[in-house]
């Protein structure tokens, strides 16, 4: 039929091409009868509407940037496949960017989401500079970064999820804590303050050497235990911001041939699926990956609805959960 554009529609139709924008965009001032008519002609002719006209139109692109360090990543994963089925449920795609932990790409990554004129940024940030997080204009929720200044976020309890850790491994009976950090970025220190705070309340020490940081890969846990190892006393506990770090300390403990729990206790964090396999059962710290991701989705809904940022912005902690597995003795 050769049907291309709005008028053709309009021509079928018998109305003007205003009455068919009118019924596309679902917009007062056409009655019901015409509008199902254009529907279905629509339908019947396979006709879509052009979306870049639309967005043109609308000054929205139903668009929303998910920007986070690396979707491989078991945590950032799972929020991403929450957040994209929240969104796509109310009519709105994902834009997907990685930024690689890299500061200059995190950068790059939301400059190119202001030019495709997102409608909403939720961002995992790996830059501590929040004044250009606000200053690109367009509704952004942040996500898992311990960050708590006047922008919208959802996170965890960093400093309780840290505490948590220290109590437990304190209960099974261990009294050397080594901490393994990530990057250092404001989420980890908050993570080691709750630690630090706990072993100094049990009056234990926190020595320098027994902290250590990296990044949160399985081949940073196995250099930081190589480093522990190599210490006079080494740790008999470690508590690893990742459990992919975590993994590492396992391997580099197993080939010492240091048994998990007996000599040596450990905690991961995120319960990432892994984790939970028979042949490791990693006692760890869990955040609610889905429910992070539910939340962040609904509320850049509510932001980019509502044509921009709040007028104070929204902030949601929510609590880790301990799980307790195979590598920490019974308390």
């Amino acid at each position: 039929m050769g049907v291309k554009t709005i008028q053709d529609i309009a021509n079928i139709v018998g109305c003007s091409s205003g009455t068919v924008s009118r019924a596309i965009n679902n917009r007062p001032g056409i009655n019901a009868e015409t509008r199902k008519r254009i529907l279905q002609v629509m339908d019947e002719v396979g006709y879509r509407p052009n979306a870049i006209a639309q967005s043109l139109a609308s000054q929205q692109t139903h668009t929303i940037a998910l920007i986070i360090p690396d979707i491989t990543e078991s945590l950032q994963c799972s929020i991403a496949l929450t957040a994209d089925k929240e969104l796509f449920e109310h009519k709105y795609n994902i834009m997907l960017c990685n930024t690689y932990w890299d500061p200059e790409i995190e950068r790059q990554k939301l400059l190119f989401a202001m030019e495709k004129r997102v409608d909403g940024i939720i961002l995992r940030p790996v830059s501590d500079n929040m004044d250009f997080f606000k200053e690109t204009g367009i509704p952004t929720v942040l996500i898992s970064h311990g960050y708590k200044g006047a922008v919208s976020y959802i996170d965890i309890e960093n400093d309780a999820a840290g505490a948590m850790a220290a109590e437990h491994l304190i209960a099974c009976g261990y009294r050397r804590l080594a901490f393994v950090g990530g990057f250092r970025e404001e989420l980890v220190r908050q993570r080691l303050a709750g630690f630090e705070r706990t072993l100094q309340e049990r009056g234990l020490p926190m020595r320098e050497e027994y902290i250590w940081y990296g990044d949160y890969s399985l081949q940073n846990g196995y250099q930081a235990m190589e480093h522990l190892l190599s210490l006079p006393e080494p740790p008999d506990a470690v508590f690893c911001c990742s459990d992919n770090s975590a993994l590492g300390v396992y391997q580099k403990a197993a080939e010492q041939g240091i048994d998990v729990p007996g000599q040596l206790g450990l905690v991961g964090f995120n319960n990432d699926q892994s984790s939970s396999l028979p042949q490791i059962n990693l006692t760890t710290i869990a955040q609610p990956a889905d429910q992070i991701g539910k939340l962040a989705a609904k509320m850049i809904l509510d932001m980019a609805e509502g044509k921009g940022h709040p007028a104070s912005p929204q902030k949601m902690l929510l609590y880790p959960e301990l799980i307790v597995r195979s590598t920490t003795r019974h308390s």
